[in-house]
């Protein structure tokens, strides 16, 4: 059976590496006519009620494009066409855009309230847009001498105005390892182990997740994690732990790396306390769960668009 790509896998963008230094290049795409600018506005997506991303022309853009507070990032070509994210400034209201009256149902939207319903190359295109347009909000200042920074290559690096220091950094991901740790139960069968936030809806609980740290290897950082949250142990063998996929996670600027683990251990100890709660649980289970948004009492399954739902009814379905 074909796999759906996972959500915000399906950007379909050329990212044209290798104009992003011909600033005259760039800025003739930019203005040439054929340019789609994707606007974010206070993290916040230009939508219409289908919902579809909809995008601007640099006509559409241009009263509401200051360069000293905007921040423009070439996002790359599709076919021939060039894509731009536009940050537009931190405002109360949404800047005023040269849109066509037609587009009256347009309106900003949080990514995270409309991904279940967008197309799937809509979803990865804004992800990227969003990823990109707050990096740079974030870095607005050079790391090692305090002084500002601009924005170079076309938005894929900030270097510090002091000729000094003149430092350049670059957009950067922060690797998540998440896990669906499973385990042979002499009286239950196959179980796996499911973990909840106390800030998570009600009921709902997801595969143990967490940040790769400096100077480890993935595999360490899953069963580090594994015993850091829950106590459980990984095995050492060949195949305990298993890569499957991963996935971009603008929020803020993740990449998701799914895995599979095998435990040796059964008793769970929450040692760091990250978690509410944790437990085992069978396949059937797992498919008397509801989802992620449903009313009323019960277990709930994570949302269908997050790696933790694949890594989940993968398990389910073997």
């Amino acid at each position: 059976m074909t796999r759906q790509p996972l959500t915000y896998t399906a950007n379909a963008l050329d990212r044209a590496t290798q104009l992003r230094g011909d600033a005259a290049q760039v800025r003739a795409l930019l203005t040439g006519g054929a340019a789609r600018i994707v606007p974010v506005w206070n993290q916040r997506h230009l939508v219409d009620d289908t919902p579809r991303l909809q995008t601007l022309s640099f006509e559409a853009i241009a009263g509401a494009y200051d360069p000293g507070a905007s921040t423009l990032v070439f996002l790359g070509l599709h076919n021939t066409t060039p894509w731009f994210a536009l940050g537009l400034a931190h405002s109360e209201a949404p800047p005023p855009l040269n849109i066509p009256g037609a587009f009256t149902d347009l309106d900003y939207r949080a990514l995270n309230e409309v991904v279940a319903l967008l197309p799937g190359e809509d979803a990865s295109i804004l992800a990227y847009a969003r990823a990109m347009i707050l990096w740079h909000h974030n870095h607005r200042h050079c790391g090692r001498c305090g002084a500002r920074t601009t924005i170079t290559e076309s938005g894929h690096s900030s270097t510090c105005i002091n000729p000094a220091c003149a430092h350049r950094t670059f957009p950067r991901t922060d690797p998540v390892v998440i896990t669906l740790i499973t385990r042979s139960d002499e009286t239950r069968g196959e179980v796996c182990l499911l973990g909840r936030q106390a800030a998570w809806p009600a009921g709902m609980y997801s595969c143990i997740a967490g940040f790769v740290e400096p100077g480890e290897t993935l595999e360490h950082a899953v069963r580090r994690e594994a015993a850091e949250e829950t106590g459980i142990i990984i095995g050492e063998s060949a195949g305990d732990v298993r890569y499957v996929a991963s996935q971009p996670w603008p929020f803020p600027a993740s990449i998701m790396l799914g895995f599979r683990a095998v435990a040796i251990s059964a008793a769970i100890s929450r040692n760091d306390q990250e978690l509410e709660d944790c437990r085992w649980f069978t396949k059937p289970e797992l498919s008397a769960f509801g989802e992620r948004n449903a009313a009323g009492p019960g277990f709930k399954l994570p949302n269908r668009y997050a790696i933790a739902r694949l890594l989940i009814d993968g398990w389910l379905a073997e």
